[in-house]
């Protein structure tokens, strides 16, 4: 599935002309996972990010890294405007089902990442993520490519992904305003493909989700495929 392609584009292309750190994936230096999410109160926080955090779907080769954009946690003090995008590389199927079926997988894995002194606080259907990071945390060498690292081997433990992205921005003069209707538009096309694969209503004249069907390409397709099959079952 392309879907989200335009999307990466338009991602990588307001960061294009920044100043990055590039890592490549080490399994070896991971943070440590401690199963849940942890509580951080105010009093023990060094760091607060507010923003957004998403994951983009793609069947194009991806290398596993990690980018930072502007400051490294150890750098950064008190509150901080922030996004964090993934861009996931799933094999290539021809069955829509089983991909959609491995979208989802993979959106569930990001619930069950829990990064020790590194509180995430999400809304799923805005994208909105809130990260505290506790003193005890920094003080003991946290860092965005230690977390990147978990994030990749974490998604990497499904088969089916090939490639792990990781893109940690808090650079203050990047156009936060651009991701977050980004990650309006992600939820936007996971929405349309839900309905599309769990739907048994195909009025398109009365589909609230019909402007995603008609901007994004093979969208409108696989709707009537889909369609096909069901009518026919």
């Amino acid at each position: 599935m392309n879907f989200f392609d335009s999307l990466i584009s338009e991602s990588l292309g307001l960061i294009k002309s920044l100043s990055q750190q590039n890592f490549t994936y080490d399994e070896n230096n991971l943070w440590n996972d401690v199963g849940y999410n942890e509580v951080i109160l105010q009093r023990d926080t060094a760091v607060e990010f507010e923003g957004v955090g998403f994951n983009l779907i793609t069947n194009e080769p991806t290398d596993d890294e990690i980018i930072i954009v502007g400051k490294d946690i150890p750098h950064i003090d008190g509150n901080s405007k922030f996004a964090r995008i993934c861009i996931i590389e799933l094999e290539d199927t021809e069955d829509t089902q089983k991909t959609y079926n491995l979208i989802r997988k993979v959106e569930y894995t990001k619930y069950h990442v829990f990064p020790e002194g590194y509180m995430i606080r999400t809304a799923s259907r805005s994208h909105k993520e809130a990260v505290r990071v506790s003193k005890s945390a920094v003080k003991n060498g946290i860092d965005f490519k230690k977390i990147g690292n978990l994030l990749i081997k974490k998604y990497k433990e499904n088969k089916a992904v090939k490639g792990v992205k990781v893109i940690f921005i808090t650079e203050p003069t990047v156009d936060f305003k651009s991701f977050e209707e980004i990650a309006h538009k992600n939820n936007d096309i996971t929405e349309t493909l839900n309905h599309i694969m769990n739907s048994v209503n195909f009025d398109c004249d009365t589909c609230k989700l019909k402007p995603i069907c008609d901007e994004v390409e093979g969208m409108k397709e696989l709707h009537f495929s889909t369609s096909s099959k069901k009518e026919s079952n």
